[in-house]
Formats: structure tokens, C-alpha cells, sequence
């Protein structure tokens, strides 16, 4: 299969994830060229994703398609109004042009729904951002309840709030609430799903009141998914393209509180799972040899991984993988104890003996991107018919030894530095930081057998992501 994809952004976990995953599952994953794609956190240009469609379609067999990158030029730029309302609409009625042009290709569509808050992209944006999302949770709520509790601290959050960003940011979710609407009038049809995902909100607040008048426009028959993630989406389209056609049993069993809605997320997180399961066609079966142990907050309550305590029902819940794993099942963790990284007593707890017997692992970000990456995975090995070793040590490398014990601390030494760790002034300097840092914590964290050839950088100018690139001779792809 020849897929095109159009990303979100440039950064790994929406180019190179998918591209791993399609390429161990026998396809080929065709990205816009350099001179086509953004450099750094620069907007990719609308001409640019144009030609690269109009050249791409007629020769694929798919498309994945970001609105985001589309309509705006990516996940920054749908943040922001330099493209207004009608130059999006115009755009959204153009891509319905090119695809009815091309009936034989099969199109997979996915957005983001606009965050409660601003983008955080630099030290100083914090203040404002924690600002935008107090008004955000409490305007909603006093819509909602009507309590004059939270009216008074929807009005002291907006007095922290300089006005010109506030009328930016309420501006930018009204263009793309029209935007999602239309896509909802002219793509959905068109498209074998149309995945709208909802980034860094909370239960109450201004994006869910958006997801209600999407609601209110979904169309029965359009396959439609709404839920909580985002970088993840590229993945998940693409191996729903790759063989969301056929069932694939999988046995799900949840360790903790399964019901528990995660930090940066408004529902319960049982409740994306599903969304997710059934839009790439895995079917829960008790009986089937492919099991996802979904590792849940014991108390219900999820964390920052780097404030969360080492549990005690880690012991068991690893008791419980190894169970499986020793009796021949394809074995994969998904670790949702804490956000953005993942849980050291678990991996401990694992690791008394290495966990080669696992067959995948994540654990990266807020728990919607963890999710739609170990089920993105799951469908890639099946096809392949066996474990992405590369996949596998790359997610240990960066969800695990990185985002739980390396970033935290480096932040602190870039800091003492007088370093933004979220605009780097001197990233070569941070990288070579970088590579210090994980060659001296990787040998007592790694939890396999031999440690991994690897190679880290970091693309964006911030400690937030890292590119990892594992080197494994067993399948390359």
C-alpha cells in the first residue's frame, strides 16, 4: 500500500511513528519534501501541502490528511488567526475538490479541536497560559451550574489576561469551530473517518463547550470519532488505513482505576480506549492472545510522572503482565499511572528479570497520545506477524528512560544555566547536555537485556521532545 500523509507538524511523533509503523507493516509512507514542509515551529506553506497532494494522489492507494496543517500550515498555526475564517473555509472547499477527483483513493481526515488555553512556547507564555485556562474551566462551568462562585473567578481570570489575547484566542475558536462544522458538511462523507481530537483541556471549559455543537452537527452514517489526543492521530489513521478493515481480537485488561479521566483530558480515559479501539477494528475478546494491560492510577487520580509516588499495587500489576507473557500471549503495556513519562516502580517492578517478553510499551505525554501509539503498534505487528523491535526500544528509550528520569533532570541544569527549557537560546549546547545525561542514567534504567545502538537530538529547540532512534538489526524497517 502507498499512503500519503499530510502531518500535523514536522515533529517525530507525527512523521516518524507513522512511517515506522507503516513501512514494518509492508507499506510505503509518502511525506511532503523539504521544500514543502516547515522548518522548525515555522507553518508549513498551503502551496506547498497543494502541490504535494495534486502529485501524490493520483499514485496512492490512501491519505491520511491533517485540517490543521491544511487549513492553517499545523498544530502552532491552528492557534493563531493568521489564516481567517473564509481562507480556511476556501481551503476546506478546495480539498473537497481534489478528493472528489480522486473517488479511488481511500481518505482518512483528522483535526484538533482548540485547547483551552494559549500555546506555551516559551518561559514567560505560563503565566498566561494558567490565566486562559481558569477562564476557560470557569466560564464553561458557570454556563453549566450557573454558580456566581465560579462567574467571580471566570472575571478575576480574565483581568489576568491581556485583552488583546483574549480576543485572539476567542476569534481563533470561533474560525475553527466553523471549520470543524464544515468539514462535518463536506468531508465527512468523503472520508472513511473523520477523527476530532481534543488536546490539553479539562472536564469543564470552552473546548467542551465546542464538542457539544459538533455533536449537535454529527451525521448518522459518517464515521465521526471524538476523544481526547493529538500527536498520536497521524499513527492511528494511517494503521487504520493499513488494516482497520478485518477484526483483530484483543484481549484489554485494565490494573487500577479504569475510569479515571487523565491530567489534560475531560472524560474518563475507559472511554477513549473504546473511541480508539473501534476505529482501528480491535475487538475486545477475554480469550484472544493479544493483551493490553492498561496500568491505571491505583487511586484514581493521575499525575505528573515526575510527582508521582512509587505504589505499592505496582508489585502486583506486574505480577500480572508476567503471568500473561509467560504464557506465550503478545504482551503489551500501556503505562497511564502518571502523565508525561512513565512509572518507575512499575518498570521496577518489571524488571527483577529483563522485560524482553513484552511486545510493545508507552507511556509518553498526556494518556490520549500513549494510547493511540500502543494501538497503532498492535495493528502494525499484527500485519507484520511480528514485534517491531526497533518501535519497541525507541518507546523505552524516549516514554520511559527520557520523559521520566532524563528530562527532569536536564530541565534543572538548563535552568541553573539561566536556560528556557521550552526555547532553547543554545540547543547545541542542551544537546550535548542531552547525550551526557542519558549515556550516564541509561545503563541503570534500561529494563532489557543489551543496552540499544541509539542516536538523540533535540528537533524543536526544547527539552518537551526528543528524536530517538534506535538502531536494531533484527527488522530494520
Amino acid at each position: 500500500m502507498r499512503l500519503l500523509c499530510l502531518p500535523l507538524d514536522h515533529r517525530p511523533c507525527n512523521t516518524l511513528f507513522a512511517d515506522r509503523l507503516v513501512s514494518f507493516a509492508g507499506g510505503e509512507c509518502v511525506f511532503p519534501r523539504p521544500d514543502e514542509s516547515p522548518r522548525g515551529r515555522e507553518k508549513a506553506p498551503y502551496e506547498g501541502s497543494l502541490r504535494f497532494l495534486k502529485r501524490e494522489l493520483p499514485a496512492c492507494d490512501a491519505a491520511v490528511i491533517s485540517l490543521d496543517a491544511w487549513c492553517y500550515g499545523g498544530l502552532l498555526a491552528s492557534r493563531e488567526m493568521d489564516t481567517d475564517t473564509d481562507m480556511a473555509l476556501s481551503r476546506l472547499r478546495e480539498l473537497q475538490s481534489l478528493l472528489l477527483a480522486h473517488p479511488r483513493v481511500r481518505i482518512y481526515l483528522f483535526s484538533v479541536i482548540l485547547r483551552s488555553s494559549v500555546s506555551a512556547l516559551s518561559l514567560k507564555d505560563l503565566k498566561v497560559y494558567h490565566a486562559m485556562t481558569d477562564y476557560s474551566v470557569h466560564s464553561d462551568r458557570y454556563d453549566l451550574l450557573g454558580l456566581e462562585e465560579d462567574r467571580l473567578l471566570a472575571e478575576q481570570a480574565r483581568q489576568r489576561i491581556p485583552p488583546e489575547i483574549l480576543d485572539r484566542v476567542l476569534r481563533v475558536r470561533r474560525r475553527n469551530l466553523q471549520v470543524h462544522l464544515a468539514a462535518l458538511d463536506l468531508l465527512a462523507p468523503l472520508a472513511r473517518s473523520l477523527t476530532l481530537v481534543q488536546e490539553d483541556c479539562q472536564v469543564y471549559g470552552l473546548p467542551r463547550r465546542d464538542q457539544r455543537v459538533i455533536r449537535s452537527h454529527m451525521k448518522e452514517g459518517n464515521r465521526v470519532f471524538l476523544r481526547n489526543g493529538a500527536d498520536e492521530c497521524s499513527m492511528v489513521c494511517a494503521m487504520e488505513a493499513m488494516g482497520g478493515g478485518s477484526p483483530l481480537p484483543l484481549q484489554i485488561r485494565y490494573l487500577g482505576a479504569g475510569d479515571f479521566t487523565a491530567l489534560y483530558e475531560d472524560r474518563p480515559f475507559r472511554e477513549n480506549l473504546e473511541s480508539a479501539c473501534e476505529q482501528l477494528n480491535l475487538v475486545p475478546d477475554d480469550q484472544s492472545p493479544v493483551c493490553l494491560f492498561v496500568c491505571c492510577p491505583a487511586d484514581g487520580v493521575q499525575r505528573e510522572a515526575s510527582d508521582a509516588p512509587d505504589s505499592p499495587v505496582c508489585t502486583e500489576y506486574a505480577r500480572q503482565i508476567r503471568e500473561r507473557a509467560d504464557a506465550g500471549d503478545r504482551v503489551y503495556v500501556l503505562d497511564v499511572i502518571a502523565a508525561n513519562g512513565g512509572s518507575t516502580g512499575l518498570m521496577r517492578a518489571l524488571t527483577p528479570a529483563p522485560a524482553d517478553g513484552l511486545w510493545g510499551y508507552a507511556a509518553w505525554n498526556t494518556a490520549g497520545n500513549a494510547l493511540g501509539t500502543i494501538l497503532a503498534q498492535i495493528r502494525s505487528d499484527h500485519l507484520r506477524g511480528e514485534r517491531h523491535e526497533r518501535f519497541f526500544r525507541e518507546r523505552l528509550l524516549d516514554d520511559y528512560v527520557y520523559q521520566t528520569h532524563v528530562r527532569p533532570a536536564l530541565g534543572k541544569d538548563l535552568e541553573a544555566l539561566g536556560e528556557d527549557v521550552y526555547r532553547l537560546r543554545d540547543p547545541g549546547r542542551a544537546e550535548g547536555m542531552l547525550r551526557e545525561k542519558m549515556a550516564g542514567m541509561l545503563p541503570d534504567l534500561w529494563p532489557l537485556r543489551f543496552l540499544p545502538d541509539y542516536r538523540i537530538s533535540l528537533p524543536w529547540g526544547r527539552t518537551f521532545e526528543i528524536l530517538a532512534e534506535v538502531k536494531d538489526e533484527r527488522n530494520e524497517s
